[in-house]
């Protein structure tokens, strides 16, 4: 799910035939686009590009391959990966954008009969290369889990020393050119080999992720992880009700939410995790008729807490989507980076962070700009206006501005 516009988002569904789906806050839900599903085609990961154009992984009889796709659902092209079968590259599904508006992938491929896995690269034209591919030494990817931007601008995910079954696990990162490194070791899988879950890069600086069964209950845990190679356990899950974390997200407030998987209680939690006080907290229990998780939770522009649920809702076993107003603000806009980082008047900048659907007024040391779009949640695209001066950035949206400590430098 992503959020395209305030208030608007867009669902990829794909338990009927892969369909792109607009719903509102309001509820109004209208189809987009639906993929053909002739030649066995699956379409399985949309994200939205800086460009504001949709992006995602597929495959059908005639191989795998990359797919865009306009917001209006027009517009639909295909890329194919590098090789041929029974030897072409093919996604994992864990589509990542990362600034300033490339993207990046697992991909796996078949030499001599043994699957081997590497880092993909897919620019905005489609184009896929290979950066790395992992040499048995360096490990394999986990079953559940997905890359993700971290401290650095570097990519990290969960790798076991083992292809299949219980193993040692540990956290490896990608430079954005597709330098491998091991950054620390995990704690043991406690009895079940698949739960490795998403790893999230914090706000300050540092990892978290969940184990579904671990802590001092065997019911799931919370970890921390430093870039240096340190692992803390932050927060253990209670012996009843709430058990099994499946999935983290950090909002605005810098707390972490997530969910967790149905219990034999036939429910699934939402809960929030502080890293100031390390207190964990339930904070809604969903029933079946409200759907079931484990969901991909985000904060909305408005503040509330969205997700989708694969199983249960109103239609039983369709899913749901659904919002949580814990009382948490509108966030601000936030920017991380300009890329580039200096230019001349006319040069189109990428402002990069969060929260900057709707950016009303971006303007360069104090002048406006004349030409910017809200590309992407993450994403603004500016033209230096004439009369700029080297100085810092100013976004505004309608829940209010962000100013960069980084300067843009006009040439």
């Amino acid at each position: 799910m992503s959020e395209v516009q305030p208030g608007l988002f867009y669902v990829l569904n794909i338990q009927s035939g892969a369909v792109i789906s607009a719903v509102n806050t309001a509820g109004s839900f209208k189809q987009v686009h639906a993929f053909p599903s002739s030649n066995n085609n699956h379409v399985l990961t949309m994200v939205q590009g800086a460009n504001t154009t949709l992006y995602g992984a597929g495959f059908s009889i005639a191989g795998f391959y990359y797919y865009s796709i306009a917001t209006s659902g027009t517009g639909l092209q295909e890329y194919p990966f590098p090789g041929q079968s029974p030897s072409q590259w093919g996604s994992l599904n864990e589509t990542l954008l990362a600034p300033p508006g490339e993207f990046y992938d697992l991909a796996s491929t078949y030499v001599g009969g043994t699957q081997v896995f590497g880092l993909a690269k897919i620019q905005e034209t489609g184009q896929i290369t290979i950066l790395h591919q992992m040499t048995p030494a360096e490990g394999y990817p986990g079953i559940n889990t997905a890359l993700t931007l971290g401290p650095g601008g570097n990519l990290y995910d969960i790798g076991t020393e083992q292809p299949e079954g219980i193993s040692a696990n540990f956290i490896f990162s990608f430079t954005p050119t597709g330098a491998y490194s091991r950054i620390a070791k995990l704690p043991a899988p406690a009895g079940e080999g698949g739960d490795l879950l998403p790893l999230i890069g914090a706000s300050d600086g540092t990892l978290y992720g969940s184990i579904a069964h671990g802590g001092s209950n065997n019911t799931g845990e919370i970890y921390q992880a430093t870039t240096s190679g340190q692992v803390q356990i932050v927060a253990s899950f209670p012996a009843s009700g709430m058990q099994k974390p499946w999935t983290l997200m950090q909002a605005a407030d810098g707390n972490i939410y997530g969910s967790t998987i149905n219990n034999t209680a036939g429910t699934s939690w939402i809960f929030r995790y502080d890293p100031r006080t390390k207190r964990l907290t339930q904070l809604y229990e969903l029933n079946g008729s409200q759907g079931l998780c484990n969901c991909n939770l985000q904060e909305g522009m408005d503040g509330k807490i969205y997700g989708v649920t694969p199983r249960g809702g109103p239609s039983p076993g369709a899913g749901a989507i659904f919002s949580l107003d814990i009382g948490l603000p509108k966030p601000l806009p936030q920017v991380q980076g300009l890329y580039p980082p200096s230019g001349v008047v006319g040069q189109k900048v990428i402002l990069w962070g969060n929260y900057l659907l709707g950016a009303t007024a971006v303007s360069f040391n104090g002048t406006p700009a004349t030409t910017f779009l809200s590309t992407s949640k993450q994403s603004v695209q500016a033209t230096v206006p004439a009369g700029a001066t080297t100085g810092p950035v100013t976004v505004t949206t309608a829940n209010g501005s962000f100013t960069t400590t980084q300067s843009f430098t006009v040439q």
